[in-house]
């Protein structure tokens, strides 16, 4: 509970990581998988329940690291194609009325940064975490020609978690689908488009890197060579 809040949180791991070249989750660092690093810092006190969405094919083996050997108090629910339809999917498994929802590959995530996003959701029934960008983000057109750029002093990387009342999410997803929402979006976004709530972002770390590429694990090595990591 949070300032009377049942509180949910929903680890969305059921990419395929394209991207990467096989499932990043189950590569390990200091030891531990990704998945399981990133789910056990959500055994936190504020947090009433964790649903973690996953793809079918890997239920056998997430359910044997998170539950079997590491006995975390986590429930599996099939994901589905999209990303917000696998956390549609995981909000229908929750009763809370706060919602958090995190990349399942973002292992540094900690309590710090949870109690951070979980304040500012609460406080602005909409809230996500984010960095001031320090590079020039160009925009382009379909043919990748360069049409524009970004106000430094306006752009912000977007992280996770993301905190929502629960009604919000409930309408975000339900019009997404229902529009055939097919864009590369996070929930922030969905909430901001399609239920016009205005989205508070606060400002998150550095450390709190999305493991997308190989390169993003050299990364990871040098973040837990330089803290304190359990």
């Amino acid at each position: 509970m949070y300032q009377s809040h049942k509180v949910s949180a929903i680890v969305t791991c059921a990419g395929r990581g394209v991207r990467f070249g096989g499932n990043k989750l189950l590569v390990k660092i200091n030891g531990v998988t990704i998945l399981e690093k990133t789910v056990r810092e959500f055994v936190h006190p504020s947090i009433d329940e964790i649903i973690v969405t996953i793809s079918p094919e890997n239920r056998d083996v997430y359910h044997e690291i998170l539950v079997e050997k590491a006995g975390l108090p986590v429930t599996l629910v099939d994901g589905g194609e999209e990303r917000f339809i696998s956390a549609q999917l995981g909000l229908a498994a929750t009763n809370g009325d706060i919602v958090m929802v995190h990349d399942g590959v973002r292992p540094f995530v900690n309590s710090e940064l949870i109690d951070r996003a979980l304040a500012a959701g609460v406080e602005h029934g909409a809230a996500m975490l984010g960095m001031p960008t320090v590079v020039q983000l160009k925009t382009v057109d379909d043919d990748e020609f360069v049409t524009g750029s970004l106000d430094r002093s306006h752009s912000w990387l977007g992280q996770t978690p993301q905190v929502f009342r629960r009604d919000l999410l409930e309408v975000a997803y339900e019009k997404a689908i229902a529009s055939s929402y097919h864009r590369i979006s996070d929930d922030a976004d969905l909430v901001a488009e399609f239920t016009g709530h205005r989205v508070k972002i606060v400002k998150g770390e550095d450390y709190n890197i999305k493991i997308t590429t190989r390169t993003d694990l050299v990364i990871a090595d040098q973040i837990m060579a330089q803290a304190d990591w359990e």
